[in-house]
């Protein structure tokens, strides 16, 4: 360590001599990174969350790819008085079709309601079959209005998605493609359609929308709220700085660290062209907390040293420089070691299969390397110009206050014989916590990050009290060879798949290729419902498809099935927004499908609901794979700093526990294990090694200074748990302000870090001290380690010994 801390004690003396020079290239770095900022952009495409190998994901594409756009939205119009059956709200239908069909990013032909050309009538005649367009015109007459009705009924595909069962509500089903070059965000990408259908709201209707794309967008708005946040939370950690260390000079230095921190890890993202994305938009605030924590354990340590310089006569200027020296000496070491260990732990967040997960490590990871070079260059350079502290404000900083007493009782319970105790303590609070481990639940259902009474959430109770629901998958039926889909017995599998799926409870509605076969073969049996059924003749079935075509449009099938009559689609619509149901559902069906389809045939599962439930699997197996990594990478790293495998062990087994606690406060406050979760553990294991880590060193520094174990006890708590508990509680408070927020993703993220923030300093404080005067590690103590804690008993005079 001495060692170290010469090397450091040349490179602050350099700064000082160069400060103009140093603050000059700082300054450059800034505006540099700084004129990157402009061209990040916001992205929240579902693409950045979902695993792309995952076999969910990657049937998606291809589905995409054949059959069109996967942002499927739905617009429901319900009249007000009566149903939907008249001519003012049946315009109005027409006009949000049309106008819909004419965004360039829309699916054209994937656009579906009463008014939609591709959506026809079957009837059989003795000439043929007749195929015409539900409603070629906004019927105006009784008797036109009476002929739809009847359209609709014969046609059971669209009862339940385009119209509801009681006739009161209608849809416009639009399918959208995300262009993130034209459309960065959700917002953005309706804002056409937003347009065409608020024209249409009136006195007359209710339109309610819902989908995927509607929560994210509604996301999207709450997450352009963050500046403010960001903003609060600022004025809350300089409050917690000015608490620190009771001055101006003591609060601002951290804060402007801390600032930069975050507009260099911003200005990294540009220079890497990596977009922002809803997991990243919150760690600016963990970079300012991060950073004006490191600021706190320099600062403390240049006002404890100033102070001792000061008391040793030395002229307050000289002590300053002096100081400055000193301080970076002592603590540049232990800071490069811990900001290493936390810069390297979230990069290791770039292995995980989501790229939001990975942009939010970088981000991180960027933010907490700025931190730390700004910490060890900018705060020397400006304290050394700035004038020294005067007596009274380092008498402030010095004055023992509630903290203070706390960590004196701390240090005297430690030494005093009550570490076992402390040990027990805390895993009893881990076993209590852990308990919340067996409810905790895999899930990502992004609606719930909504209040009930939001108008997200008010629109979809309304649309999935209508229609069959307003989230959907796909099967995607693949045969062997071209005209596959034509046989029987896959047109046959597909409706023992959409019966079986609409046995399941939620699951509303589903449609596919077999509902207007069926519609076909029952048309052309003068609509006797024996008919309703897949034909048993492949040739009667191809010949019922060329008698369409003579009268439909060759994009009327484009959302069942391709041109080859090769791959086909069977869609489920959900009334339950909840991923790990549709998962469970779609496991279930697996027996129906090996069951149902002909040998050659292959069923997968994709959409924007299976691209969730992906994430789901890869949160459980990228979650357990990167705190393993995290720790090997903590315990290797502390195993070299401390010179001992016995290190590495203490410095990662409070990471664990607090790993495991974070799980169990997720079960125990109810809140499920998705994408926020990631990022908190990873705080936890980042943060958390710090603390450790910056403990360890200073108990080691006092020990071999005063040679007694209640002072270097007492002293290394004073200076570096000290400075733990700010360094905490500037993280906490920086997330507290997502607690103000309406949104409740912000809600589960603040509940999370300010929980796992203080089960960390907890932990830090309390297990590990009791651990280390338990164990008595050869690391920290030495050779002299028994008689540190079994000091020799010196014979009093006189005593005859």
């Amino acid at each position: 360590m001495e060692s170290e801390s010469s090397v450091f004690r040349r490179y602050a003396r350099w700064l000082i001599a160069h400060r103009v020079l140093v603050g000059l290239a700082i300054l450059g770095v800034t505006v540099f990174l700084v004129s990157r900022i402009g061209i990040l952009q916001f992205d929240s495409n579902v693409e950045l969350f979902a695993p792309q190998t995952h076999p969910y994901v990657v049937t998606t594409h291809l589905m995409e790819q054949v059959f069109g756009g996967k942002y499927v939205v739905v617009i429901g119009i319900t009249p007000k008085q009566g149903d939907v059956y008249q001519p003012e709200v049946l315009a109005k239908i027409k006009r949000i079709q049309d106008g819909v069909e004419q965004l360039p990013e829309a699916v054209r032909h994937n656009i579906l309601s009463l008014a939609a050309r591709k959506v026809k009538t079957i009837k059989g005649r003795a000439e043929g079959m007749e195929v015409r367009p539900m409603m070629e015109s906004v019927p105006q007459t009784p008797e036109d209005i009476a002929k739809l009705k009847s359209a609709v009924a014969s046609m059971p595909i669209y009862i339940n998605s385009l119209v509801s069962p009681d006739g009161k509500s209608a849809a416009v089903i639009a399918d959208f493609k995300q262009d993130v070059k034209r459309f960065p965000n959700w917002i953005a990408l309706l804002a056409g359609m937003r347009k065409i259908v608020d024209r249409e709201r009136d006195n007359s209707v209710d339109i309610h929308l819902g989908g995927t794309p509607i929560v994210a967008e509604a996301a999207d708005v709450e997450f352009a709220t963050m500046p403010a946040f960001f903003g609060a939370a600022l004025l809350i950690i300089m409050a917690i700085q000015y608490w620190s260390f009771r001055s101006v000079q003591g609060m601002l230095l951290p804060m402007i660290t801390g600032i930069l921190s975050v507009l260099w890890a911003l200005g990294g993202m540009g220079l890497l062209h990596v977009h922002m994305d809803p997991l990243s938009i919150t760690t600016p605030i963990l970079i300012l907390a991060v950073a004006a924590g490191h600021a706190i354990q320099v600062l403390k340590r240049y006002y404890e040293e100033y102070n001792r310089l000061q008391g040793a006569g030395m002229p307050m200027r000289e002590a300053n420089r002096a100081a400055v020296v000193e301080s970076i000496a002592r603590v540049g070491p232990v800071m490069v070691t811990a900001g290493s260990i936390a810069t390297l732990t979230f990069f290791s967040l770039a292995t995980t299969g989501s790229s939001a997960v990975q942009h939010f490590g970088v981000f991180s990871a960027c933010g907490v390397l700025a931190a730390m070079i700004l910490e060890l260059t900018l705060i020397p350079v400006l304290r050394s110009a700035l004038r020294p502290p005067k007596k009274r404000e380092t008498a402030r900083e010095r004055k023992a206050g509630i903290v203070d007493r706390l960590l004196l009782g701390l240090a005297n319970n430690l030494v005093g014989g009550r570490a076992p105790w402390i040990v027990a303590g805390g895993l009893a609070v881990l076993a209590l916590v852990g308990v919340g481990l067996l409810f905790v639940r895999v899930d990502n259902n992004f609606r719930l990050y909504f209040k009930p009474m939001s108008t997200v959430r008010i629109d979809d109770r309304s649309l999935n009290g209508s229609f069959g629901g307003t989230d959907s998958l796909q099967f995607l039926v693949q045969t062997p060879a071209q005209d596959g889909v034509k046989d029987p017995k896959v047109l046959q599998g597909m409706a023992d798949l959409q019966a079986f799926l609409e046995s399941q409870p939620d699951v509303g509605k589903t449609q596919s290729l077999a509902d207007l076969t069926k519609r076909m073969n029952q048309a052309m049996h003068a609509d006797d419902p024996r008919f309703y059924a897949i034909p048993e003749s492949r040739d009667l079935i191809a010949q019922y498809l060329f008698l369409y075509s003579l009268s439909g449009d060759p994009q009327d099938f484009d959302s069942f099935v391709d041109n080859d009559y090769q791959r086909a689609s069977v869609w489920a619509y959900f009334k339950n927004e909840s991923t790990s149901y549709a998962d469970s559902v779609a496991q279930k069906a697996q027996a129906v499908i090996a069951k149902s389809f002909p040998p050659g045939t292959t069923v997968q599962m994709g959409g924007s609901l299976p691209e969730i439930i992906a994430l789901n699997s890869v949160i459980v197996r990228d979650k357990f794979r990167n705190m393993a990594q995290m720790a090997l990478i903590v315990f290797i790293l502390g195993s070299i700093i401390f010179r001992s495998p016995v290190g590495g062990l203490f410095v990662v087994t409070p990471l664990i526990a607090v790993t495991l606690a974070n799980f169990g406060l997720m079960g125990w406050l109810n809140i499920t294990l998705d994408i926020t979760a990631m990022s908190s553990a990873a705080m936890a294991i980042g943060i958390g090694a710090d603390y450790e880590i910056y403990l360890l060193f200073r108990f080691r520094e006092e020990l071999a200074r005063s040679g007694n174990l209640l002072s270097a006890t007492r002293d290394s708590l004073l200076t570096s748990g000290k400075a733990i508990l700010f360094v905490a509680l500037s993280v906490i408070g920086g997330y507290a302000v997502l607690q103000a927020s309406d949104f409740a993703f912000f809600n589960h993220l603040s509940d999370l870090v300010m929980a796992t923030m203080a089960v960390s300093a907890f932990f830090a404080l309390f297990f590990l001290r009791a651990l280390m005067m338990l164990f008595k590690p050869r690391f920290i103590f030495g050779e002299q380690r028994e008689a540190l804690f079994n000091p020799p008993v010196v014979a009093e005079p006189g005593s005859g010994s």
